[in-house]
């Protein structure tokens, strides 16, 4: 079983204009609402992509049906720890003319110190019957950074393949626990390292920092640039492909669906980035925030161009 964690779920609003007017009147040509989160995402994903998945984490009292309806239409077990108030609303603009999304989040809903000793005790419960986590996404106000090193270090404990995708702290602090993979996009990255990365070598050098921290493989997602997968020997690069974009947002939790799908049929690192790549692109074909399926994904993998790239 992979079980996927999320600490700050939400509601997406995604609303689609011709072209996006900063400071001036944008008229919605489209709109929809999801219920969402990192975590969610990665858990949705991996069930349309023939997975079984399995949800934890936080979820609110206010607008917290709207998950775990989603979660039961979908037929995705989970086991939240229940907070008391509300679960953020996340507006997502998509430039119809541009293909680009711009992003306004919510913090999300301060959990207490009792919270986060429920959360502790679920993730022993479901490491112990899990083959691999996904820890995914920011947190809510009153989560220390610390929380996924914290996190991972007892699943690790468990012999539980461990997967990170964060930023800022929260990637930094987790790192601490040598999670097996890490899913940087390449802003997320240069910020980690502190410096642009230009060339694909610079980026297999700035991977190899965290791999030499004991990180295994190191995926990092590059929006119209492709994506790349770097590992201690080897490092591949992948083109980007070319369809009709209807949404951004839950195209990085796809990826991250598809190299955890990868993981579990053993796959080597090549074809990790090609099932990444293609459960990415065939969410990007879908609007708002619906997420990969099965037939989109298996139509676009032969389509995935992967070359190998030097560090040098």
């Amino acid at each position: 079983m992979i079980t996927t964690v999320t600490l700050n779920p939400c509601i997406d609003r995604m609303v689609t204009v011709e072209k996006f007017i900063y400071g001036g009147l944008n008229r919605i040509i489209d709109s929809r609402t999801d219920a969402a989160g990192k975590g969610i995402n990665v858990a949705v994903a991996l069930h349309q992509l023939g997975q079984k998945a399995f949800c934890t984490g936080f979820n609110y009292t206010e607008r917290g049906h709207m998950i775990r309806e989603l979660l039961d239409r979908a037929g995705i077990p989970y086991d939240f720890v229940e907070v008391e108030g509300e679960v953020r609303v996340n507006l997502k603009v998509f430039d119809l003319s541009q293909g680009v999304v711009t992003e306004i989040n919510e913090s999300g809903h301060p959990v207490s110190p009792q919270h986060l000793q429920e959360l502790m005790g679920k993730i022993d419960i479901y490491a112990a019957k899990s083959s691999m986590m996904v820890f995914s996404g920011s947190v809510p106000r009153g989560v220390p950074t610390s929380i996924y090193k914290d996190l991972m270090e007892r699943a690790g404990r468990l012999g539980v393949i461990c997967v990170l995708d964060a930023e800022g702290q929260l990637l930094l602090e987790g790192l601490k626990a040598r999670p097996y993979m890490i899913k940087p996009n390449l802003y997320e990255l240069e910020k980690a390292v502190g410096r642009t990365l230009t060339t694909h070598s610079e980026i297999v050098r700035a991977a190899r920092g965290f791999i030499e921290k004991g990180v295994r493989i190191v995926g990092v997602s590059m929006g119209s640039r492709g994506a790349m997968i770097i590992d201690e020997n080897e490092a591949y690069y992948a083109h980007p492909i070319a369809v009709e974009v209807k949404g951004t947002a839950g195209a990085g939790d796809s990826m991250v669906a598809g190299f955890c799908l990868a993981l579990k049929e053993g796959a080597g690192l090549k074809d990790m980035l090609r099932y990444g790549v293609a459960a990415a692109t065939a969410s990007v074909m879908r609007e708002g925030t619906l997420l990969c399926t099965r037939d989109g994904f298996e139509s676009i993998l032969p389509r995935v161009e992967i070359e190998k790239v030097s560090d040098f």
